[in-house]
């Protein structure tokens, strides 16, 4: 029996719906997929032998039905942290090429979009496109002006198709997350509003543009360059870019014979990439070979900025923790920032703590250029796997563009280390989070808390006064605390006596740059030295 959420909605979309669920079951039957087709309501009885779908089976399932679906298993080949390798593998052949349309289908499109006859404003254009995605495709084009450009025009009717078939598509994913249990951990939900997302600023030829602009004032100073936009010509459905001349990344062997410095192109993309990501905090986030040309004055040039990512700077301090946590050997620093990640979820926290220790000890005594950023990320998928925890979208986004950068430094130059490019920058980030600004606005957000406890002091005396009265404490803790609780206390080796000594130190530190927190340091020292002694009377 079919599942009664397929029967939501009315008139002629339900029809078109249940139309399309049954193109799509066809299709299921088709690639061998029956079993997983009726675990979720699709089809007929399940048939327990065919419980388990191959990954090359879903991957040709996806291609079939259509650019969504294929988009969306481009997004799934990014999660390492919720697929195994397999997986990841067969997902990431999903290729998002699509013959283009015929010129006279995508012209009204272009002349609207430019005021008038394509003659107008264009003294070559090459009608047939020499690239296509499911979105849109790619024409070679010369100004009035003389400028050689490339024009982007969005398929049309692409934006319906999109729409209809993310409609189906979130209604599959509720229904697998009910019925299917290892697909409700992968967060179905999360995944396809980001995915949702994501696709809306790739249909928005206007967004690539601002991105482009607003990352190329960024990644001037470091001396790459991005395309410049045609702004009158340019608009969600049509963009106008200025098309760069030289060898495009893909392409190692002309750059070679051409005489270029790989090795320092190499650099300067992964200060880039870096930079991007840590200090700019808005970054390409499909910085792949073919998004990169190696320019004929020998800099470096990005294109292609349909695909983007935020770090936000909440984001970004946390990043610095688990930097920390795992630079001084604090495996439960670095589960309480997974946790914190993963929504906190119901884990076996001291056997992941000790997986974790085992795994930063394993590279804690390994040489700087002998670390491997790929079996780094791959082991930490592994535990995420096991453990049940997933990474935030935006993290995840993160992880999968650093390591595309890894790969192609590596394909230009295999002993280059990108993780010698990252070390700078975590300096820096440091010496920002040290910085007598930053503790400033620290100082500045203990005194607001100390203002609201002051506020409070009248239901604080209550409180005291009952106790003193009653001579009992009532509180209330929930059983999965309680065990962490237990579970820390047995685990904790620290003395207390150490803490007041530590407060002392840092007081003493700070006390010329900033005195003020070095008196609240002071004052907790203070109070932290009495409370020890009352507690060993």
């Amino acid at each position: 029996m079919a599942d009664p959420e397929l029967s939501e909605g009315s008139g002629a979309t339900v029809l078109r719906e249940r139309e399309r669920f049954a193109q799509i079951l066809v299709l299921f039957g088709r690639h061998g997929l029956k079993g997983l087709a009726a675990r979720l309501g699709l089809g007929a009885a399940r048939d327990e032998s065919l419980d388990n779908p191959r990954p090359e089976a879903v991957v040709a399932l996806l291609r079939d039905i259509g650019p969504v679906a294929v988009k969306f298993g481009q997004i799934l080949a990014m999660r390492s942290d919720l697929l195994e390798p397999e997986w990841v593998d067969a997902l990431s052949k999903l290729q998002d090429r699509v013959p283009p349309n015929d010129f006279e289908v995508v012209r009204p499109l272009i002349e609207e979009a430019i005021g008038g006859p394509i003659e107008n404003c264009f003294s070559r254009f090459d009608e047939e496109a020499f690239a296509a995605a499911s979105i849109g495709q790619v024409h070679a084009a010369t100004l009035l002006d003389g400028r050689e450009v490339i024009v982007k025009v969005r398929r049309p009717g692409i934006e319906r198709i999109v729409d209809a078939d993310l409609r189906i598509l979130r209604r599959l994913a509720r229904i697998a997350e009910r019925r299917i249990p290892e697909i409700a951990r992968l967060k179905p939900d999360e995944l396809l509003r980001h995915f949702a997302e994501s696709l809306a600023r790739e249909m928005d030829l206007g967004a690539e543009a601002r991105a482009s602009d607003a990352i190329g004032a960024f990644l001037k100073d470091l001396g790459v360059r991005t395309a410049r936009f045609d702004w009158e010509l340019s608009g969600r459905r049509v963009n106008i870019q200025e098309r760069f001349h030289g060898v495009p990344a893909t392409d190692l062997e002309a750059a070679r014979h051409r005489g270029l410095d790989l090795t320092a192109l190499a650099g300067t993309y992964a200060q880039a990439v870096l930079r991007m990501i840590v200090i700019n905090g808005y970054f390409h986030a499909d910085p792949h070979p073919g998004n990169v040309f190696f320019l004929e004055d020998g800099t470096l040039g990005f294109i292609d900025f349909g695909a983007v990512g935020t770090l936000l700077p909440r984001r970004r301090q946390e990043l610095v923790r688990l930097g920390l946590a795992i630079a001084s050997g604090d495996a439960g620093g670095v589960v309480d920032i997974l946790m914190l990640w993963a929504g906190d979820p119901d884990v076996d926290r001291i056997r992941l703590e000790e997986a974790l220790a085992e795994l930063i000890d394993r590279f804690s005594n390994v040489l700087l250029e002998k670390i491997d950023l790929g079996d780094i990320f791959q082991r930490v998928f592994a535990l995420l796997r096991e453990f049940h925890l997933a990474l935030p979208p935006d993290l995840a986004l993160v992880l999968r563009t650093l390591l595309t950068a890894e790969g192609f430094v590596r394909r230009i130059d295999p002993s280059f280390d990108i993780t010698r490019e990252l070390a700078p920058l975590a300096r820096e980030l440091m010496r920002e989070r040290t910085s007598p600004a930053r503790l400033r606005g620290e100082a500045s957000k203990l005194l607001t808390a100390l203002g609201r406890a002051a506020l409070s002091t009248p239901s604080l005396v209550g409180q005291i006064e009952k106790v003193a009265r009653t001579g009992a404490i009532t509180f209330s803790m929930a059983p999965r605390d309680l065990e962490r609780l237990r579970a820390g206390l047995d685990a904790s080796r620290a003395n207390p006596q150490l803490y007041p000594a530590v407060l002392a130190i840092c007081s003493a530190i700070v006390f010329a740059s900033e005195p003020l927190l070095s008196a609240l340091l002071a004052l907790l020292s203070g109070l932290l030295a009495v409370a020890d002694w009352l507690r060993r009377r």
